[in-house]
């Protein structure tokens, strides 16, 4: 089972089946999705089927958490780290490696959240799974996803296509 991360302002616990129908909405957010599943709309047995599927990799170290408000348990997001699966088919370099996901609610951007929760997952990457590097790919338009992988000190390495916009790749080494 994955460990349950705290921040400041953020608890993140281990994904469980019955958040199903909860990750299911936030995932159908058109802001969300455009981005996360490149505007495809999951239905609720496509959201079970991924949730049990990230679930399984929990013996990795790897997996998906919900973000909780530490005050409040109020529903931010989730967040996960997750073996490199669809950005590997357009950049072969990223097969193997290790990729973060975060996705907070659209009434909460502009907060930190996001931040905050991809912090705790470094940590997690390289303090207790040991990881040397972890990448990111990022849908070109994504701005705000590009401004936040740079401020976590990842480095951009390449361009290539994408299932739905180019992918700009980028990696973070453990110092």
């Amino acid at each position: 089972m994955l460990p349950t991360l705290s921040t400041d302002r953020l608890r993140l616990r281990p994904a469980l089946a019955a958040d199903g129908n909860t990750l299911w909405r936030l995932w159908t957010e058109p802001e969300v999705r455009r981005y996360l599943l490149d505007d495809v709309v999951v239905s609720q047995e496509r959201a079970a089927e991924l949730l049990e599927e990230w679930r399984g990799l929990e013996g990795d170290g790897l997996g998906l958490w919900v973000i909780a408000s530490s005050d409040t348990d109020w529903l931010v997001g989730c967040a996960g780290l997750f073996p490199v699966t669809t950005a590997a088919e357009f950049e072969p370099r990223l097969r193997g490696e290790v990729e973060p996901l975060v996705a907070v609610r659209p009434e909460l951007w502009r907060r930190g959240f996001a931040s905050e929760a991809l912090r705790a997952l470094l940590a997690h990457a390289f303090e207790l799974l040991d990881l040397r590097r972890l990448v990111a790919s990022v849908d070109e338009p994504n701005h705000a996803s590009h401004a936040l992988v740079q401020r976590l000190g990842f480095r951009r390495f390449s361009r290539t296509l994408g299932p739905r916009f180019p992918l700009v790749h980028y990696v973070l080494e453990q110092s």
